[in-house]
């Protein structure tokens, strides 16, 4: 399901005072991406060009620039696809217009008619098409183009950013626990392992805090473990960044100290540790997913390690 609705962005055919919309979007979207727009769009005749851009070209020989004619089309309000009827006479266009490429933006797609015209200019002049789905690919691929996107689609990318929440810039440094058997990082873009904590129940201590990938590894480490009096509890790295699970998985260690249970201080550290570097991944609102994975712990009793009662 495409992430952005390019219906956001004013319909190019009503005189709503904004139906130049989608031509500036494209003027920024081309920009970011890092064309230097020599022609901006303008309301009137424009002899077949919406926009014109260079690109540089760097090779051996030194550097090379591309002319390129830019056409917008925007029909993500009818739903209908790009036609050859508008686009008619392609490479006259890009040669009266003393260009050498022809780019398309579509805020839908080119029709199997005008695809395979383009195609066959390729011959000729180089040519490229930015539908709705690569433009939506190139900007939700890096800061600055999500940056964009929010500017031209706020609707969209308010869902969207609540969906695939970056990692909130608390500390200076990325948060990061490594595996403590393979060294694998657990936090990368996405969270995955599981923390592992042994409790010897005879002195009421904590005596090891560790994350570590599941299975292989986590048999690997709890192998190392002789004392007959320890047990181990353990919780997924992914529910523990959950906003709601980490609030109640911390009421853990806190009544703990409370009651007088003692950690010993490699597991303390640990747990500070662990606490300081998943918390970036909890400071932001739960994505759907997450509601409906904690609408099943809350139907797994507590005492199973769920949110039930």
């Amino acid at each position: 399901m495409a992430a952005l609705d390019f219906k956001e962005i004013a319909q190019a055919n009503l005189g709503s005072g904004e139906q130049d919309s989608f031509e500036l979007f494209s003027r920024d979207f081309l920009a970011f991406l890092g064309y230097k727009v020599l022609l901006n769009p303008s309301r009137g005749a424009d002899s077949g060009k919406d926009i014109v851009v260079e690109e540089k070209r760097s090779g051996v020989g030194g550097d090379t620039f591309v002319k390129w004619l830019v056409s917008c089309k925007h029909n993500a309000h009818s739903g209908t696809s790009v036609g050859p009827n508008q686009e008619a006479n392609i490479r006259d266009r890009v040669e009266n217009n003393a260009c050498s490429g022809f780019i398309g933006m579509y805020s839908t797609l080119p029709s199997s008619g005008l695809s395979v015209a383009i195609e066959g200019l390729r011959t000729k002049i180089e040519a490229q098409v930015f539908d709705s789905a690569r433009i939506e690919e190139r900007l939700l691929g890096n800061s600055a183009g999500i940056h964009l996107a929010r500017r031209y689609f706020p609707v969209s990318m308010k869902k969207w950013l609540k969906e695939y929440p970056k990692v909130a810039n608390v500390f200076a440094t990325s948060p990061t626990l490594k595996c403590k058997n393979c060294n694998a990082e657990l936090l990368g873009s996405q969270a995955s392992g599981i923390v592992v904590i042994w409790v010897d129940h005879k002195i009421n201590k904590t005596e090891d805090f560790y994350w570590c990938c599941k299975g292989r590894c986590d048999r690997s480490l709890a192998s190392k473990r002789q004392n007959p009096d320890l047990f181990d509890k353990w919780e997924d790295i992914p529910d523990v960044a959950i906003p709601l699970i980490f609030a109640r998985w911390m009421m853990s260690p806190l009544n703990e100290l409370r009651s007088g249970k003692q950690y010993s201080d490699q597991a303390f550290e640990n747990l500070k540790e662990f606490i300081l570097n998943v918390y970036p991944f909890v400071a932001r609102d739960a994505t759907e997913e997450e509601n409906e994975r904690i609408k099943s712990l809350t139907m797994i009793p507590a005492a199973l390690g769920g949110l039930g009662y």
